[in-house]
């Protein structure tokens, strides 16, 4: 995904595939399928790797050998990213020390198929289907996340964003050991917010399948660490009021639950919600390289 957010420090951007820093001003070159960017502060690899089989990225400040994970999902819309145009919000959090991994999604990016002329005729259940079948390989996908020999297995994270927010909360509800989940512009309620649309799906097994999942469905799976909602309020596809019903009834139930809305913005990624995200990230990963 295209993004508006710079970096935080000014970064002079070496291609290379999985280069390593050696020493000031030394790199090893070996290819073209990542790049370090360098400067007097930082030293960071982009790197493609398949993890559990999965196309991924990973992203990482080459002098941290014990880095806290932050898992992300991506949207609908989009892929892992490219080497070349990283989200900025995950070279942030990975300037601060993170070990951030963004997997492709079942059919985006690399795992994109023929199957997707289904979507023309039946957009919805390919939606779900691209969800349900992330979330049943993330437990494999962490497990090779953990063996990563520079990544550390203390307070790993997950996020999303858009249809990668709801997979993060499904991701976040089934494997304890994620410390905290964030979620932007993800529809807690899984089902279609157009109410033609939420008509359309009744009586499929895509309405058995949200009623499974959904957060708001079930808030006693969200009670025992936190969580943050993250909407724009002008956003029709993700209704800043549906998550903010899901995190009062975490809340009622004794849980932490945050939401931060930005009201002049739809269902996109504004400078303050990226702000927010990368900031609550660090606050509850405490990755070694953040500012005190």
């Amino acid at each position: 995904m295209k993004t508006s957010t710079s970096c935080p420090r000014r970064m002079r951007v070496i291609p290379r595939s999985s280069a390593s820093f050696s020493g000031p001003g030394r790199l090893r070159w070996n290819g073209n399928l990542g790049k370090t960017i360098k400067d007097s502060c930082a030293m960071l690899a982009i790197n493609r790797e398949e993890l559990a089989g999965i196309p991924s990225f990973i992203l990482r400040d080459t002098r941290v050998n014990d880095a806290p994970v932050v898992v992300h999902y991506h949207g609908w819309t989009g892929d892992k990213g490219s080497i070349e145009n990283p989200d900025q919000s995950l070279v942030q959090l990975a300037s601060a020390g993170f070990c951030v991994v963004a997997p492709d999604c079942y059919e985006h990016g690399e795992r994109r198929t023929d199957a997707w002329f289904r979507a023309q005729f039946n957009g919805w259940a390919f939606v779900c289907q691209a969800m349900d079948k992330t979330r049943a390989e993330a437990p494999a996908l962490f497990e090779a996340v953990k063996a990563l020999p520079y990544s550390s297995a203390g307070r790993p994270q997950v996020c999303g964003s858009s249809m990668g927010g709801l997979i993060a909360q499904m991701v976040f509800a089934e494997n304890s050991e994620y410390v905290s989940m964030v979620s932007i512009v993800g529809r807690s309620s899984f089902f279609q917010a157009d109410e033609w649309c939420r008509q359309a799906q009744q009586g499929t097994w895509c309405d058995d399948w949200c009623a499974q999942y959904a957060t708001q469905s079930h808030p006693d799976r969200f009670t025992d660490r936190p969580v943050l909602f993250i909407d724009g309020g002008l956003d029709t596809d993700c209704p800043a009021s549906t998550n903010a019903e899901t995190v009062r009834l975490i809340n009622e139930r004794g849980g932490r639950a945050e939401h931060f809305v930005d009201p002049e913005v739809g269902h996109a990624r504004s400078p303050s919600m990226r702000t927010r995200f990368v900031d609550w990230l660090i606050a509850h990963g405490q990755p070694p390289l953040a500012a005190p």
